[in-house]
């Protein structure tokens, strides 16, 4: 039988949007599992349109 797996083991993804207010329009990247969950941080008082989907790369940071 299939086991459902949790959202925090899905890999993360960068979602850009295009946030549209009334004093312009900026680009927000937003760190999240699924855009609903990106949609949820966004700032407040914005459309947000989306632009994309970045997966997230590990860092590996070598040791001198």
């Amino acid at each position: 039988m299939a086991e459902l797996q949790h959202t925090q083991d899905h890999p993360k993804f960068t979602w850009r949007f295009l946030a549209l207010s009334s004093v312009g329009c900026n680009v927000v990247h937003i760190p999240a599992s699924t855009e609903r969950e990106a949609r949820e941080q966004s700032p407040d008082g914005c459309v947000m349109v989306f632009a994309g989907r970045l997966p997230v790369r590990e860092v590996h940071h070598e040791h001198a």
